[in-house]
C-alpha cells in the first residue's frame, strides 16, 4: 500500500510541476505579430511593418522600424516579462522613425501583462496601461 501512495504522491508532484512551469504559450508562439498600436497611436507607415515573434524556447525577435531586435521572454499566467533585448545598430534616415523605434523599445521593456483576444495581443505595463497592441498575421 505504501508503494502506491508514493507513486500517487510522485504523480501529483509531477502534475503540479507541469502546470506551474513558465513556458511560452502556443497562442503566442504559433504566429507572427504586427504592431497596430504604440502608446495609444497607430505606428508610422513604413515599408516593413513593426513586428515581433515569440519562439517556444523563450526568445523573441522582430523588427522595430530601422533595426531588428531579439531578446528573452517569460510567461506565467497573464504575466509576461521581456528582458535581454538587443538590437542591430542601423541608423534611421527619418527622425520620426528613430523616435518611434525608441518608444517601441521603451514600451516593450515596460510590459508586465499580456492579453490575447481574437488574434490581438495587448501588452500592458504594471499599472494596466496599454503600451503595445499587435495583430496576428
Amino acid at each position: 500500500m505504501s508503494a502506491i501512495r508514493v507513486i500517487m504522491l510522485l504523480l501529483v508532484m509531477f502534475l503540479v510541476a507541469c502546470t506551474n512551469r513558465s513556458t511560452p504559450t502556443t497562442d503566442l508562439t504559433n504566429r507572427q505579430w504586427q504592431l497596430i498600436e504604440l502608446e495609444g497611436q497607430p505606428p508610422l507607415l513604413l515599408e516593413q511593418a513593426l513586428s515581433m515573434a515569440f519562439d517556444s524556447t523563450g526568445r523573441i525577435s522582430g523588427f522595430a522600424g530601422c533595426n531588428s531586435f531579439s531578446g528573452r521572454y517569460r510567461v506565467e499566467g497573464t504575466t509576461i516579462s521581456i528582458s535581454d533585448v538587443v538590437t542591430t545598430l542601423m541608423a534611421c534616415a527619418d527622425d520620426a522613425v528613430t523616435t518611434q523605434e525608441m518608444m517601441f523599445h521603451q514600451a516593450l521593456q515596460a510590459v508586465t501583462q499580456y492579453e490575447l483576444n481574437a488574434g490581438t495581443l495587448t501588452l500592458r505595463d504594471e499599472n494596466g496601461v496599454v503600451r503595445l497592441r499587435f495583430q496576428a498575421f
